[in-house]
């Protein structure tokens, strides 16, 4: 079992994580809640949690400045999950810059939640057995299982086309390990073929029209060998991140428009922001940020919104009670409909109904 510290300073959002997340089942275990990030900080340094669950915004020390300090402190050993709502998009974007690998959009959804927690067992899982090889003495046979450990970053800056990015990450692998077998590179060079396929395939583009980075047999010497191999993966990025912007340019300028639409059509289901992203192959924060930019408001608020008005329509219209209309405008739990209802209206649902009677 793995051990989770949970910080947040609403109590329904802490309640939330530990009522919808099986987290037992998951291979982890709560061992802290904290309210406020400096009592998170204090709590890391008791519990060493192998994984922190983290808001942004709270008083006395806020998310952000939490992680920092974990940084400053312990060079951040924890998986670090950062809460956020699209409105606060630029936090969450500063907390990736802090190298948060994880985030989790309020309210929390468990099968969303079951997803990220699944990505961080396996960087878990392999950091362990990791350690086992180097407690073992075997430093070199674990050296791919140390670049496998940055690949994803390597893939996610391709994935936002962030050469900046991209290009300090793997100039940081280099450095990194430069120094030592130079096998590793080949390895990796290889894996990121498969992986950037992967992701131009699924974006809808040809992958064969990238170049491999290695297109014929190489010598690695340890200092002008070594700038080769750099800058033929920097290419290679170079290539995948060019494929991933003309993918996105291709479509037409609509794409946000039609996924207001089919948001329109679909809000009564239980639509999550990843699921809309795969629909349009867009990569989920991309999607949100470029959704905020068009309409001015995040892509969850507008599902809630919609569900909202359509809860007033019905509560206007009908008789029927408001637990089964929460259901019918798409909310599985009642306390999330009071949660958004009473925020968009400032009413409570019989309130509402009884002053438009």
């Amino acid at each position: 079992m793995y051990s989770v510290l949970l910080v947040d300073d609403e109590p329904w959002a802490i309640e939330g994580l530990q009522m919808f997340v099986d987290w037992e089942k998951l291979g982890f275990r709560v061992c802290g809640v904290c309210e406020n990030g400096a009592e998170a900080l204090s709590a890391a340094r008791e519990l060493m949690p192998d994984v922190i669950v983290t808001d942004i915004r709270m008083p006395e020390m806020d998310g952000l400045e939490l992680i920092g300090k974990l940084h400053e402190e312990r060079g951040s050993p924890s998986e670090l999950v950062v809460l956020s709502a699209y409105s606060e998009f630029v936090f969450a974007k500063r907390a990736m810059q802090l190298g948060v690998h994880h985030y989790l959009l309020k309210p929390v959804i468990g099968e969303e939640a079951e997803e990220v927690l699944s990505q961080i067992r396996l960087r878990l899982d392999t950091r362990r057995a990791l350690q086992s090889k180097v407690d073992g003495g075997g430093e070199e046979e674990s050296l791919p299982a140390l670049v496998a450990h940055r690949m994803k970053d390597v893939l996610q800056s391709v994935e936002d086309a962030d050469r900046v990015r991209a290009t300090e990450v793997i100039d940081s692998i280099f450095r990194e390990l430069g120094g030592r077998s130079f096998e590793w590179a080949e390895l990796f060079a290889g894996s990121l073929t498969v992986q950037c396929s992967k992701l131009i395939r699924g974006l809808g583009g040809d992958p064969a029209l990238l170049l491999r980075p290695f297109p014929e047999p190489d010598s690695y010497g340890m200092d002008a060998g070594q700038v080769s191999v750099q800058t033929r993966i920097l290419s290679y990025a170079e290539q995948a991140i060019g494929a991933v912007q003309s993918i996105r340019e291709r479509r037409p300028g609509s794409t946000m428009a039609e996924v207001d639409r089919y948001v329109c059509e679909n809000y009564r289901s239980p639509l999550s922001i990843r699921e809309v992203a795969a629909r349009f192959y867009l990569n989920p924060v991309y999607l949100g940020k470029a959704y905020q930019d068009k309409f001015g408001c995040g892509l969850l608020d507008r599902i809630h919104d919609l569900r909202i008005a359509e809860a007033c329509e019905k509560l206007r219209g009908t008789a029927g009670s408001t637990g089964a209309i929460a259901e019918q405008v798409g909310y599985a739990h009642y306390h999330h409909f009071l949660q958004h209802f009473e925020r968009r209206t400032g009413k409570k649902p019989v309130e509402y109904r009884a002053s438009k009677g």
